[in-house]
């Protein structure tokens, strides 16, 4: 069951900032989640911008200062350095107008808003969206900065939101403050398509980046096809965000022989996302780290047959065999073994699957979660004053 939080009752709306690096037209997890929020809360009666950064993560091109956007004031600052660590100093000029400053993300903008904390005097929250370990690069720098600078920062944040109870386990070591606020999913949407599988259509949705395990998911279709049965479609749906991945992957994809059964769709737009969920077979997951996952949620949402990679935050998800499967993708034979199984249910079980897959996703719709991040933030200020 969906957890239920009590209404609040507010003697006036919030003014509320969320600052984020990347927000709508960019697509990803941060930040569909931002502005499932903003939307959310302003759908509440309270007032609710956005401050983030002036280019596309995916082709360096600019975006206008500000635009306005279902509700949402969006402000658009610029920034040097990499997209990882966005030096942007400017988001100092947004918050004086706001009653509470909400910040997604592990990165400058919230070093640079602790910092300046005496400076602006507003009570900071942070979403913490799996921290800065999303890939094994340079990881054990990433674990002493994470034990000290992190550390420190934490310690000027008033609340700490994991958003994932993987990031509960790991932001609690670091900060007394931290408490599960999970992500939550739009699924206004998927949760009214009709589940129409058509036999060998298969998706993979989300950004195609180093930690998505997209290289184990080709190996483990090259093992599929070799078992000789019903031949399949791959559609991987999603920006290529890394300089010479998309090079990479399509070399493996012809090593391996799967030039005409692999499609890397990039970019599409939403009927066309919407048209493939709705016919899919299969919607595979094949990551090796997650914070979260909202293209899961989309996808069980659905009611897609979904298999996930065996990673401890998709365990959440899924309960295999029940409402989805849960496969080794490093185990390419592993793998292909747990897809034939899910091709080979019998029409009656996928649709029961189905069903409680949709029943499980909508644990994580916005409807059953906003109310808890209103709570949060009355209680940040309650304890201010």
């Amino acid at each position: 069951m969906a957890p239920r939080y009590p209404e609040v009752v507010l003697k006036r709306p919030l003014k509320i900032l969320q600052v984020s690096r990347v927000y709508w037209p960019n697509l990803g997890g941060m930040e569909k989640i931002a502005q499932g929020l903003a939307e959310n809360l302003i759908q509440k009666g309270h007032q609710c911008d956005v401050v983030t950064l002036n280019r596309s993560f995916e082709d360096g091109s600019d975006y206008p200062p500000y635009s306005h956007l279902n509700g949402v004031n969006v402000y658009r600052i610029p920034f040097l350095g990499s997209t990882r660590y966005p030096i942007a100093p400017k988001v100092l000029r947004f918050v004086d107008r706001y009653d509470i400053v909400h910040v997604h993300g592990v990165d400058f903008l919230l070093d640079w808003l602790v910092f300046n904390r005496r400076r602006h005097q507003k009570p900071i929250v942070l979403s913490t969206h799996g921290g800065f370990f999303h890939t094994d690069f340079l990881k054990a720098a990433k674990k002493t900065w994470f034990n000290t600078m992190t550390r420190n920062t934490l310690r000027g944040v008033d609340r700490v939101l994991a958003s994932s109870e993987h990031d509960l386990e790991l932001f609690e070591r670091i900060s007394p403050r931290c408490e599960l606020a999970r992500n939550a999913v739009d699924l206004t949407e998927y949760r009214t398509l009709k589940n129409r599988p058509k036999k060998g259509r298969f998706v993979c949705v989300g950004r195609v980046d180093v930690h998505k395990g997209i290289g184990n998911l080709l190996k483990a279709l090259a093992e599929l096809k070799k078992q000789g049965g019903d031949p399949f479609t791959m559609h991987i749906i999603g920006p290529v965000v890394v300089d010479g991945l998309l090079g990479s992957l399509e070399a493996q994809r012809a090593e391996l022989g799967l030039d005409k059964d692999v499609i890397f769709e990039g970019r599409i737009e939403f009927e066309r996302l919407f048209e493939l969920m709705e016919t899919a077979e299969l919607a595979i997951f094949p990551s090796e780290y997650e914070a979260f996952g909202i293209s899961v949620v989309e996808a069980m949402g659905a009611g897609v047959t979904s298999i996930l990679n065996d990673i401890e935050p998709f365990r959440h998800f899924v309960q295999n065999g029940i409402n989805g499967f849960l496969a080794d993708f490093s185990s390419p034979a592993s793998a292909a073994e747990t897809l034939s199984r899910a091709r080979a249910l019998p029409k009656k079980k996928k649709a029961a699957l189905g069903k409680l897959a949709r029943q499980k996703a909508l644990e994580y719709d916005w409807k059953a979660t906003v109310d808890r991040f209103e709570a949060l933030y009355v209680d940040v200020l309650e304890a201010k004053a």
